[in-house]
């Protein structure tokens, strides 16, 4: 019996289409007649990449503010980016050209303008009222760093706190400094021997805007009244400042420390805290000082219906 080879009629078939396939090939296209060439007018130039969407949270973010009239929420970057957020699908995007990064930002509420603080101690004042938000004036420091901004409520006057102590107040309306300085050495006097440090939080009494509440790095706090150019009070702690808030009747703040703790102090008691709260640590008797924690980076000060948190 004769054997079958499959192999052999495999390679058949593909010899026999092959050669199909070059008889069709020629037929179409005769010795002589090649197919014409595609010349490509398109180059690289022609072509640019660009962002048409960005969706997510900004990348390292280091400054937000909100204004509650508005609702819109700003988000300040490292890399200088500023996002703004309002209804949902409503957003926008700027960058300051410095590429600085921003360390805070204040809303003028319901005026549709923004105030944002650069690490390159630059102040830019952002007009929101048009479809592409743009600078509007901008202020640079050269002699000192700028640490902490505080603009109060319907307020022309932008406090602005320094490495070295000092604040300056910044007229909005113009973005030029008005001359009025609050020196360090002014508002601690003598009580305390060595310089307090940068200052981090600037405030205005609830209850009266011509008392300003100063916090020092230090650990010492100064209410300022700016009438008559004079410190009123001075409170001392002898643990760093992170945060500062007021209890919304002015007679009563809150400050939260390096070492974990908060103290809460009454205005017209600068002695001595009136309670001092370690949230996260242990209470010793004998009134013994708890044993330090991680620091508290920001504290507010709200009344709720069973006590204060």
């Amino acid at each position: 019996m004769r054997k079958f080879n499959i192999r052999k009629v495999l390679d058949g078939l593909t010899a026999g289409s092959s050669s199909a396939s070059q008889q069709q090939q020629q037929q179409q296209h005769p010795p002589g007649n090649r197919e014409p060439e595609i010349q490509e007018t398109l180059q690289s130039e022609h072509f640019q990449l660009c962002k048409t969407v960005r969706h997510g949270f900004p990348y390292q973010p280091s400054a937000l503010a909100f204004d509650p009239v508005q609702k819109i929420l700003a988000v300040g970057t490292q890399t200088g980016a500023l996002r703004l957020f309002g209804r949902p699908g409503v957003e926008c995007y700027c960058q300051h050209d410095s590429g600085a990064a921003v360390i805070q930002l204040q809303f003028l509420i319901n005026e549709g303008a923004l105030v944002s603080a650069l690490a390159d101690d630059t102040l830019h004042l952002w007009n929101l009222r048009q479809k592409r938000p743009a600078i509007l004036h901008s202020l640079k420091f050269c002699r000192e760093r700028v640490t902490f901004c505080h603009l109060p409520f319907q307020s022309k006057w932008l406090y602005v706190g320094t490495e070295r102590g000092n604040i300056h107040i910044v007229n909005v309306e113009s973005f030029t400094l008005s001359g009025y300085v609050i020196m360090w050495n002014k508002a601690i006097e003598l009580s305390s021997k060595s310089h307090p440090g940068p200052v981090v939080h600037i405030s205005d009494n609830p209850m009266d805007e011509g008392k300003l509440l100063i916090g020092f790095e230090s650990g010492t706090v100064v209410l300022w009244d700016l009438k008559s150019k004079k410190a009123d009070y001075r409170y001392t702690y002898d643990e760093a400042i992170h945060s500062v808030a007021w209890h919304h009747e002015g007679k009563q703040f809150i400050c939260s420390h390096s070492d974990g703790t908060l103290t809460i102090w009454n205005v017209r008691s600068p002695a001595k805290p009136v309670q001092t709260i370690t949230p996260h640590g242990k209470q010793l008797k004998d009134g013994k000082k708890p044993e330090p924690c991680k620091p508290i980076l920001k504290v507010e000060f709200k009344t709720t219906r069973s006590g204060v948190c």
